[in-house]
């Protein structure tokens, strides 16, 4: 296991000092082998909010290289992603909707997503020319 250094607070003065933590002693939120805390990860929700951060971590180099801001984000955009699904299920089934809800989610995914890929633009994708030719 690899340990990190994490700054903490020490008493004096308030002032935070550079200590090691190991991936033992973090939480399983912190250590990303649970997404998120109390939710039982074999439900078809969990399920797809799993597949939704992961898709929207993938381009972004995954989510291991995410800071923990941008993870939080990706999980936003997860969830609000699962909430507009459901409220188009509705429409689809001629439920009644919150028209103005939905945009609002919407804009507000929109708005998450692309705060996300100003700090990670996308990689340059290889012609098969290029990856035949073995150049970067």
């Amino acid at each position: 296991m690899q340990s990190r250094p994490v700054a903490v607070a020490t008493p004096r003065a308030n002032r935070l000092r550079a200590v090691t933590v190991s991936r033992q002693n973090r939480s399983a939120a912190s250590n990303r082998s649970t997404i998120l805390a109390g939710v039982d990860g074999r439900s078809l929700e969990a399920r797809r909010f799993r597949d939704l951060c992961v898709s929207y971590a993938d381009p972004l180099g995954g989510f291991e290289s995410l800071s923990e801001h941008d993870a939080a984000i990706i999980r936003q955009a997860a969830g609000i992603t699962m909430q507009t699904e459901f409220m188009q299920a509705a429409i689809v089934r001629s439920d009644p909707v919150d028209a103005e809800q939905v945009v609002r989610l919407t804009n507000v995914l929109t708005r998450l997503l692309a705060s996300i890929k100003k700090k990670h633009p996308p990689k340059r994708v290889l012609t098969l020319a290029e990856r035949l030719s073995g150049g970067e």
